[in-house]
This record gives C-alpha cells, structure tokens and sequence, in this order.
C-alpha cells in the first residue's frame, strides 16, 4: 500500500469476534483489515460455505473496483479491524487489483491447507495462522483468545467434537491449583 493509491474516507471500523463487515450482495467500498482476521463465505441453497481468511494487510470487496455487488460475507473472526479505501486515480485503482490478484493466490494455498490433511493438523495451521495475524504468542491464543468451536470447525471443514479432541492434543494441558492437604488434628491421631 502506498500513500498515493489510497486516502481514507472514513475512519476505521473495529469489529468484535462475530461481528459482520460485508454482506454477500451488498454494495460499498474496498475495505483493508488492519487487524485481526475475518473469515469470507458465500451462502447458497446447500448453506454458508466458508471460501477464505483475510487477514491484516489483505483487501475485502474488490469487486467494488468493477463496480460489482460483494461477492462474499465477511465475518470477523476474532476482535477485528478494517479501513475502507477510497483510490486517488485510474492509476491507483490498477495497483490495488494487482495487489487484490496477488492476495488471491496466496489466500488460496492458505485455504487448501486449512481444508486438507488432518484434523490436528488443520487445527493446528489455523491455530498458528491466528497467532501471526493478531501478533500474540501460539500458546497465549491456544489458551484464551479462541473463537468459538463451531466457527473453528467451520473453517477448517470438521465437526466440533473433532476439533476439541484435535486441540486437546495440541494445547499444552494447563496447571490446576490442587486443594491444600488437610493436616490431622493432633488430638485425633
């Protein structure tokens, strides 16, 4: 992103884990996530259909630069940030589409691997995925700052039992305070 292709008509819309940024068919601006990661899906007659993850640095709704309705729901995945852009010129309008071109691609292999393999394995790719996009250490997210299950297992293509039983194997089983020993009372032993 350079400072010629976009000035900002508005300030940065900050969503919570859940919250909804675009709405398949509706029509707006280019948006970039600033922070946190969104989940894109498509609804049709078989449901919702989880398509991507977008995530800090990446463009949501470029169909907006053909003057196209939102392709996809945008979805924050965990406590999330976005800014919509608005392009200087033609010029600008072209870097962004490449820019848009090139996040497929990547976004796409990103897709593949958390649909393919195991269980854990997939678990564990999001789980580390989550980690660079928000910038918090692996086992502080494994810990605490989760979405919720079901959402997890949508992502990832697997039924939620599955993926609690996946991620109980990869976090690290947490110390629990054990209740203090009674001591007996020197006059009952």
């Amino acid at each position: 992103m350079t400072c010629q292709e976009i000035q900002l008509p508005g300030e940065a819309k900050s969503l919570r884990m859940g919250d909804s940024l675009l709405e398949a068919g509706a029509v707006g601006p280019v948006w970039r996530v600033t922070r946190g990661v969104f989940r894109l899906e498509r609804v049709s007659d078989e449901g919702v259909a989880f398509v991507q993850l977008a995530l800090p640095g990446d463009l949501l709704g470029v169909e907006a630069l053909c003057s196209e309705r939102y392709s996809f729901s945008a979805t924050a995945v965990v406590d999330s940030e976005a800014v919509p852009l608005a392009l200087a010129d033609e010029a600008a309008r072209h870097r962004v589409l490449a820019d848009a071109f090139l996040q497929q691609q990547a976004r796409t292999a990103e897709a593949v691997r958390l649909r393919s393999g195991t269980v854990a394995s997939r678990v564990d790719h999001f789980l580390t995925t989550l980690a660079h996009a928000t910038g918090v250490i692996t086992q502080r997210v494994r810990d605490c700052d989760l979405p919720y299950l079901r959402d997890i297992a949508h992502i990832v293509d697997s039924a939620p039992e599955s993926v609690c039983r996946a991620m109980g194997g990869l976090v690290a089983p947490r110390t629990r305070a054990r209740p203090a020993r009674r001591k007996l009372d020197s006059a009952l032993a």
